[in-house]
């Protein structure tokens, strides 16, 4: 079904120059706006043929388009109807609406390229109620012990008054998740680090299947990838229950755990030095050779 297509109203930004004034149309064109009955490959490509015919895709609206219509059109479809969605380029915005929006999304450009960005307005107070599986469907947590959805409830706590006057930011890989209250004073973050459960003990199996999901999402580094070589070429050495291995290079950090997540019989640092040289620690638990 193809989208309807309207211009909307400018926003009354005024932006402050040496030279003059200038206001906002002058310097991002009329917002386009798409009504669609849900976000899908067909709204897309439609919306793209219009906006190529009217000259309006520049290069980074189109990449914009593009990411967009890669992550969503594999979100479920709860995550696609009743939301909107506003997609930046170099002199214009497009805004596609579906039902009654609760969810907005944002594309825009980061420091590594497009990126989503996924808003609730709470109104205003923040509670365990705001935050709802739905905001979270399709995605896994870098943390497979505590995941992102838990770690908020506990930030809001169990309390029906909530949060107020606060805006509540998830970076969890590639869910860029921010709710809102109505006049939000202060931010508070969950940047969860990178915990794999490895079940009962660490496999070969469970190392390929960690390091081609890391490649997929594209959260493999050249340190890392250095790492998951070592581990594979030594696998045997850290294959005892109760195991905890800490993978470090390239500034990025994970723990990869088997057995028990708050007890630890050993723990293993593998880590990158100079030239990506793979570099290894092992740390045993004093406390069971006390209890032998």
């Amino acid at each position: 079904m193809s989208p309807a297509s309207h211009s909307g109203p400018k926003d009354t930004c005024v932006v402050e120059t040496d030279q003059s004034v200038k206001t906002y149309s002058d310097i991002m064109c009329d917002m386009k706006q798409f009504t669609v009955p849900i976000l899908d490959l067909d709204s897309f490509l439609a919306a793209k043929v219009k906006l190529r015919q009217e000259g309006l895709l520049d290069a980074q609206l189109k990449s914009n388009l593009e990411h967009v219509t890669r992550l969503l059109d594999s979100m479920p479809a709860a995550k696609r109807r009743d939301v909107s969605l506003l997609v930046e380029g170099e002199r214009q915005l497009i805004r596609f609406t579906a039902g009654t929006p609760g969810l907005h999304y944002t594309v825009r450009q980061g420091a590594a390229g497009p990126e989503l960005l996924q808003r609730v307005q709470a109104g205003p107070r923040l509670t365990r109620a705001s935050i709802t599986k739905t905001h979270f469907a399709g995605h896994r947590c870098r943390d497979d012990f505590e995941s992102c959805m838990e770690r908020a409830h506990q930030v809001v706590g169990t309390s029906e008054v909530g949060l107020v006057n606060v805006e509540l930011k998830i970076a969890c890989g590639e869910l860029l998740l921010t709710y809102a209250t109505s006049h939000p004073q202060a931010t508070v973050e969950i940047r969860p680090q990178r915990r794999v459960n490895l079940g009962k003990a660490l496999t070969l199996d469970k190392i390929l299947e960690v390091k081609n999901s890391l490649e997929e999402t594209g959260a493999m580094s050249r340190g890392l990838q250095a790492c998951f070589q070592h581990l594979l070429a030594n696998n045997s050495q850290y294959q005892g229950e109760n195991n905890r291995i800490v993978l470090q290079s390239d500034g990025e950090m994970m723990e990869l755990i088997s057995g028990r997540r708050d007890y630890h019989s050993a723990q293993h640092y593998v880590f990158t030095g100079p030239d990506n040289q793979v570099q290894s620690h092992r740390v045993q638990d004093i406390d069971l050779w006390d209890d032998e």
